[in-house]
């Protein structure tokens, strides 16, 4: 697909300024939902944009699930009216009131967060006033966040059994696995995501609901 990038009135711009092009946004959105298969199964995550335009855009194509780094970005998804909106971090300190602050400011929207400590978890259980859904974050070799899938069992329990919280999933970001030879990174991801798997049954076979699991950087 070609695309004119002319600027009609460059005349009027200052410089620097950011300049979009909708058709090409439209496009890969577009691009992303047809390699993906089924629009549901998508949850972009808009660390990279922060833009309430590009996530309408989303919005109009039936994206309802989004990710964010921030609660700023999590504020913007909900003023937007993004249906489902996960904190790809665990707020702690003086971030769990903010994000308490964002969940009653945008009550259509159903916000979750991730937790990969108990102390944390516990934490955020005693403040907020009803059960948020929280994901375990597992650490499947990036070494940047998480718990190890071997060692998440206890911490999902745990959270079961908390008032404030309520365990629905599993995330597994594999962002460190971008070897440019596919039957590698291939591999890569299936061992890595193994470990996701025999958690995921580890949980089912012990009485909770099967979790559902977020996972895949771009480059699986």
């Amino acid at each position: 697909m070609a695309f004119n990038y002319t600027i009609d009135d460059i005349d009027r711009l200052d410089s620097p300024a950011l300049v979009i092009y909708p058709e090409l946004v439209r496009h890969n959105i577009d691009l992303a939902i047809r390699m993906i298969g089924d629009v549901d199964r998508l949850r972009p995550h808009v660390k990279t944009h922060k833009s309430a335009e590009a996530t309408r855009l989303m919005l109009d194509a039936g994206i309802r699930k989004f990710k964010c780094a921030t609660i700023a970005e999590a504020e913007m998804l909900g003023m937007c009216g993004a249906p489902d909106v996960l904190l790809a971090y665990q707020p702690v300190g003086p971030k769990v009131q903010r994000f308490i602050a964002v969940i009653e400011k945008c009550p259509a929207t159903q916000f979750s967060c991730l937790t990969d400590d108990l102390s944390a978890a516990q934490a955020m259980a005693a403040a907020f006033a009803e059960r948020v859904p929280v994901y375990i974050d597992l650490n499947i070799g990036q070494n940047r966040t998480g718990i190890t899938p071997e060692a998440a069992f206890d911490l999902y329990a745990a959270c079961a059994a908390m008032n404030g919280i309520r365990p629905v999933g599993l995330q597994a970001y594999d962002g460190h696995i971008r070897s440019t030879d596919l039957k590698v990174r291939k591999a890569a991801c299936n061992a890595a995501f193994a470990r996701v798997t025999s958690l995921k049954d580890e949980l089912v076979e012990a009485g909770h609901p099967e979790p559902v699991i977020v996972a895949g950087g771009s480059p699986t």
